[in-house]
């Protein structure tokens, strides 16, 4: 794993920890989605992965669903 994904997914651990408190937490889901878009080097599950969570994000589920949801992303990731 590179330094850079190690970095990508600790940042993204640290916003999934305070998205409840978050005042736009569909916008901060949006952050860690594209923060993880930026790094190279994912497998194509890994991507596919990603990319379903963005689809998924899309539909604009209710707020108590995306801490779940972002918690599942990066357990499939790290």
């Amino acid at each position: 794993m590179t330094t850079e994904r190690m970095a990508t997914l600790a940042k993204a651990k640290a916003m999934i920890r305070t998205l409840d408190s978050a005042p736009d937490p569909h916008g901060r889901a949006r952050a860690i989605y594209a923060d993880l878009g930026r790094i190279s080097g994912w497998s194509k599950p890994e991507e596919a992965r990603i990319m379903a969570f963005s689809q998924w994000l899309a539909t604009r589920p209710p707020p108590g669903e995306l801490k779940e949801q972002c918690r599942a992303l990066l357990k499939t990731l790290d």
